[in-house]
């Protein structure tokens, strides 16, 4: 059943260690009980009686509106002149202006130095990653080894300490009570449309959500951030999405991580099949404006385009309109987004769902008839740089990068290997791609310990998701063919922290813990 509801926050009544308010067992068992009784009320209702997405979760998160408590004490005022008709974050920066808690002016100067101008998005997202993987306050304990945090939360995990600090000086958990009422209204707005959505999208795929055992989507609603602010994370298996207040509903972007929930099991189930059509990648690496992630994973190119695929056919655009977007996604890069956008025509005129649809409509790609009909596509030029932007440097270090992984696809690594060292040492040292394609050049010629160097240069310093699960793939496989087992599997356990965005890396991370890499039953 589609698990979409508001868990309310109790108000404790006594004080138990460390200064944690916890509820005593009496009120804790009528809250459970509460609970289940709200859940058998939404299960009931009629849309959900008839279909069964599963696993879905649309709720408020106590350590996000720490985290974003503390910030916006301590100067975060990024859109705050913006009118959203929810007033709760001015209320909550009201209440802690007046608790004047000693600690703020340390996190001041945490904020100043972390900052990120002219990126809205980054600057929150760095704190959004954090709080998706700390426990419940007052601890605030990292839900997963600090080493292994993602690359954006690692670089402000030292907020934690004074976090705990805030916490207490600045009375959270009684505001956080108080707020409940705002957080419940902003739930019961988006709720109807949210189970609309998900309960169309399951209908139209013909798939029950609750096959996926495991795993969940959340829907985070945080009412301190940014207005307009989308933050979608993918966390082991499971999906999350955070949204600020916005005077339209974000149901879109609600829609396009949850298809993601649902079709991205598949590509990493059928990767093989998917790489028999990797051929197309090399049309797809003449797109300028392309993401490097969907060139590099092939299996990822393909659910993007199934997905956008999707939009366009459960949206029902008009034919003229529906055939502007084509036009226009295929000259982004999103190469079968056409083929995909055919291809669901059929799937709606016949029966099966798409568990099954899947595999036959990857193998029916024709790689001939695509490449074909792509011969014609002028790809959309990588926008251009802000004029305060060393474009020179950046677009040779660009041209460098992909002429050197197109060398290394084509097998050519002695070639592959001289492009990326001219990146590293005539124009950025610490270029991250570099580094990766350094260390699996290494990795392909044999050579285990330069390649173990690169790698972890390259975890040093890397921001892109995808090179860092990877790096983390590789030293586990190099640890497994030097018969260190365990270190092996404390890399590929690192690795499935975000492997799951990432086809062909979730199935690599999953048969690197099943058994050593090199041995007669691996993949």
């Amino acid at each position: 059943m589609l698990s979409l509801y508001f868990v309310p926050h109790l108000k404790p009544s006594r004080a138990t260690g460390a200064g944690r308010l916890t509820p005593p067992k009496t009120a804790q068992r009528k809250w459970r009980g509460s609970c289940a009784v709200l859940a058998v009320l939404l299960f009931s209702l009629p849309a959900l009686a008839q279909q069964s997405p599963g696993n879905v979760l649309l709720e408020p998160n106590e350590q996000i509106f720490c985290v974003l408590a503390a910030l916006n004490a301590a100067g975060y005022d990024t859109g705050l002149s913006v009118n959203t008709g929810d007033d709760t974050r001015e209320e909550v920066r009201a209440n802690l202006a007046r608790q004047k808690s000693p600690i703020v002016p340390e996190l001041e100067r945490f904020y100043a130095g972390h900052r990120i101008q002219g990126d809205p998005g980054a600057d929150l997202g760095q704190y959004i990653s954090l709080a998706l993987l700390l426990g419940p306050p007052p601890e605030f304990k990292f839900t997963v080894p600090q080493t292994d945090l993602p690359p954006d939360a690692k670089d402000v995990a030292d907020l934690v300490p004074l976090l705990k600090k805030f916490y207490g000086q600045a009375g959270l958990l009684a505001l956080w009570g108080r707020m409940q009422p705002r957080y419940q209204s902003a739930v019961e707005r988006y709720s109807p449309a949210i189970r609309d959505s998900l309960v169309h999208t399951d209908a139209y795929f013909r798939m029950a959500t609750a096959g996926y055992l495991g795993r969940d989507y959340t829907i985070y609603l945080d009412l301190l951030g940014a207005p307009d602010q989308v933050q979608a994370r993918i966390y082991g298996y499971n999906y999350f999405l955070v949204v600020t207040p916005s005077r339209e509903l974000k149901l879109d972007e609600i829609r396009h991580q949850y298809l993601h929930f649902l079709l991205d099991p598949l590509a990493a189930k059928y990767a093989p099949e998917i790489n028999q059509k990797v051929g197309l990648r090399a049309v797809a690496y003449q797109a300028p404006s392309l993401a490097t992630d969907f060139k590099q994973d092939f299996p990822l190119l393909v659910t993007e385009c199934l997905t956008r695929a999707a939009e366009l056919r459960m949206d029902k655009r008009a034919k003229a309109d529906a055939e502007k977007s084509l036009q226009e996604m295929t000259a982004s890069g999103l190469i079968l987004v056409r083929y995909f956008y055919e291809a669901l025509e059929r799937f709606e005129r016949q029966e099966a769902g798409m568990m099954i649809y899947y595999k036959p409509m990857v193998l029916g790609i024709d790689v001939a008839a695509e490449e074909k009909r792509l011969a014609g596509v002028k790809f959309t030029p990588k926008a251009a740089p802000a004029a305060s932007t060393p474009a020179p440097v950046v677009s040779e270090e660009d041209r460098a990068l992909d002429h050197g992984d197109n060398l290394f696809f084509q097998g050519r690594y002695i070639d592959a290997r001289s492009e990326y060292q001219t990146v590293l040492e005539k124009l950025d040292p610490k270029s991250e791609r570099a580094l990766f394609g350094m260390a699996v050049v290494a990795a392909n010629m044999r050579k285990p310990d330069l390649a173990l160097d690169y790698f972890q240069k390259t975890l040093a310093v890397a921001r892109d998701l995808r090179l860092v699960t990877w790096s983390h793939i590789y030293l586990g496989r190099l640890d497994d063919l030097l018969g260190k087992r365990d270190d092996a599997l404390a890399q590929y356990r690192a690795a499935s922290l975000t492997a799951a965005a990432f086809p062909e890396a979730a199935r690599a991370v999953q048969s690197g813990l099943q058994r050593p890499f090199g041995s007669k039953e691996s993949e």
